[in-house]
């Protein structure tokens, strides 16, 4: 009877040790899928997220782009006087050659004004600065890459001006007469067009003079 007794306890004590191992397993197995969903679901998030910061941007049209960069604060004030904003957030597509604030500066100095007057001066004629602004609007959307193709080519801005192309070992410009502007970053792209920022504005012919 005492060997039964000492058998039966055993066999309890050996019971309990299985339960405890396969409860462990099972404790084990579950933290492991607790995990593993945990990683799946912050990789989902951050691709989510990654997708909707891409949407974001496309969903920005050439001139939501430009007014939420500092650097194009007087292109922005320009078009707005010419009233070509709804134009530049019209369906497209365009390719905008950009001239930063610097390169408006630049081509202030050489007018002999600074920024604010050559403001004056080209707010002063509505009609010409709707072409100056013009003039860096291409209708279609062209890429960097694109250009090679139109090496020495003329293409026919928005305003009517032709533009010659020249693009020679990723250095690309556009020439009108005596004005000239290098491309200085290429492929702003936007959900209607593209932006190239240019060192300097284009001037038509009729403003050469």
């Amino acid at each position: 009877m005492r060997i039964s007794r000492k058998l039966v306890a055993l066999g309890a004590i050996v019971s309990l040790g299985l339960v405890a191992t396969a409860c462990g397993d099972d404790d084990s197995n579950a933290t492991e899928d607790t995990a593993a969903t945990a990683d799946t679901t912050m990789t989902g998030d951050t691709t989510a997220a990654a997708t909707e910061d891409t949407m974001a941007a496309e969903a920005q049209s050439i001139v939501d782009i430009a007014a939420g960069n500092p650097d194009f604060s007087v292109l922005v004030e320009l078009l707005t006087t010419a009233g070509l904003v709804d134009t530049l957030k019209g369906d497209g597509p365009f390719t905008v050659f950009a001239p930063t604030n610097a390169a408006f500066e630049a081509l202030a100095k050489d007018l002999g004004t600074d920024i604010d007057g050559f403001k004056a001066q080209v707010g002063a004629d509505a009609e010409a600065l709707k072409k100056v602004l013009t003039t860096h609007v291409y209708a279609g959307k062209v890429m960097a890459a694109d250009t090679a193709a139109l090496d020495g080519t003329e293409i026919e801005m928005l305003s009517g001006e032709k533009a010659t192309v020249s693009s020679k070992d990723g250095a690309v410009s556009l020439t009108i007469g005596a004005s000239v502007a290098n491309v200085t970053t290429a492929d702003v792209e936007a959900s209607n067009g593209v932006i190239h920022i240019i060192d300097k504005p284009l001037l038509p012919l009729e403003l050469q003079k």
